[in-house]
């Protein structure tokens, strides 16, 4: 057995290698922004998610499956004009994971 594989068996050593990748990936505002530019690019994602979760919320995980399906298929159909799949292709996404999110 390898060092790494023997040690990594041991609940002190996870420990330590847990804190040191922590520390290793531990996001560094190089322009003073203090959390950095990341979590602007996954901000349009975090919004859908909370959007969806807000839906889910009031108005329940039945209604929000139908209400997924009927944005699913409008998408789809709205995409099927060129000019409208700028805006059929977003509906459809937003379709599909309010589906998902209203049955997990």
């Amino acid at each position: 057995m390898t060092g790494f594989a023997h040690a990594i068996h041991d609940h002190e050593t996870r420990r330590v290698w847990r804190r040191e990748l922590r520390h290793l990936f531990k996001r560094r505002g190089g322009l003073g922004l203090g959390r950095g530019l990341g979590w602007l690019l996954l901000l349009p994602f975090r919004l859908v998610f909370w959007i969806v979760g807000t839906i889910i919320g009031l108005v329940g995980r039945l209604i929000g499956l139908i209400l997924g399906f009927v944005f699913l298929v409008v998408g789809v159909l709205v995409s099927l004009t060129i000019v409208g799949a700028i805006i059929g292709v977003p509906l459809a996404l937003f379709g599909l994971v309010l589906m998902f999110k209203s049955i997990f």
